[in-house]
């Protein structure tokens, strides 16, 4: 275990007294569910919150700080017998951006870790440290809302249960005290039918902003080799509005033919479904118009990939 203290402060003003912090490096995922159990401790994964807390001199999260992002077993890309994909919650996001697996079977997932901040910043974060910040403008969370994510969360007292990405956000459960969230599991695409997603940002300056909204979308096409062009399956999660990522209704559109009309209703429905907020990005209003058109492209693209993947496998048969 090694403590840091804090270091000297050049704009010459006084800092607020902050008590040291030690950094507990443990072997084992066991070891480290022991030690998060303890009173005053919490996660470092990739490390970049804790260093904007510090930056900006706000209270450090804990009095120890539990390093995970080495520990065995807790990263990497893992395709299950059934098809389904295991993201271990250490894996970093530019790993997951590039992991071909997960760009074929679940695009709008390697999209939007694609797109979070800056190269330097996906080389440093983390999948479950996004996940876990619990914060309504990270991308991540809204793919893996519209894709039906599982994450599989663990702690030494509460055992293992499963949670969805939307619990962590707004009024959620969320994570208890001394829990880390393990993996994220992501579906199996089913057979027979032809499945596409894609991811929608909106950034009003530039990289480092946050969005000014988000989209992501699932459509899937029912019949053989889905080519009937009918909804099987329609997932719509918006980010950047209030208990974001927010899963828009739309089952009674399935069945109907994926068309302008059925896009644009969904589009509608995402628009006036969601409570954006006034920032420097825009006012309520004006994201409510954007909701409308990314959730639009959003879906257009999915589709598209879908019809795509029908016309695939009709070539194959």
């Amino acid at each position: 275990m090694t403590t840091f203290a804090p270091g000297p402060v050049t704009d010459g003003t006084a800092p607020a007294p902050r008590p040291p912090v030690a950094v507990a490096v443990p072997r084992t995922l066991d070891e480290a569910l022991a030690l998060l159990a303890e009173d005053g401790a919490a996660v470092l994964g990739g490390g970049v919150g804790h260093t904007l807390a510090r930056h900006h001199r706000r209270p450090a999260a804990g009095r120890t700080l539990v390093s995970v992002a080495g520990l065995p077993g807790l990263a990497g890309i893992r395709t299950g017998d059934d098809g389904s994909l295991t993201i271990g919650a250490a894996t970093r996001l530019d790993a997951c951006a590039a992991d071909p697996a997960l760009a074929r079977v679940w695009p709008v997932v390697a999209e939007a870790c694609g797109v979070v901040a800056t190269a330097r910043i996906r080389r440093l974060v983390t999948l479950g440290g996004n996940i876990a910040a619990r914060d309504d403008a990270h991308d991540p969370p809204v793919a893996l809302t519209a894709a039906g994510a599982v994450l599989t969360v663990r702690g030494a007292r509460t055992g293992t249960r499963a949670l969805a990405p939307a619990d962590l956000a707004g009024g959620g459960a969320g994570l208890r005290r001394g829990e880390l969230i393990e993996s994220v599991v992501l579906p199996p695409l089913p057979e027979g039918a032809a499945t596409g997603s894609a991811y929608e940002k909106f950034l009003v300056r530039g990289v480092w902003e946050y969005a000014c909204v988000h989209v992501a979308a699932v459509v899937g096409l029912s019949g053989p080799d889905g080519r009937t062009g009918r909804a099987e399956r329609l997932s719509l999660a918006v980010g950047s509005v209030e208990g974001g990522p927010v899963a828009v209704p739309l089952d009674d559109l399935l069945g109907g033919a994926v068309d302008e009309a059925l896009i644009a209703e969904a589009a509608r429905r995402a628009a006036s479904g969601t409570r954006p907020y006034d920032d420097v990005k825009g006012s309520a209003a004006y994201k409510t118009r954007m909701i409308a058109e990314f959730a639009r492209r959003a879906l257009t693209g999915a589709a598209g990939r879908a019809r795509a993947a029908a016309q695939h496998r009709g070539g194959d048969r």
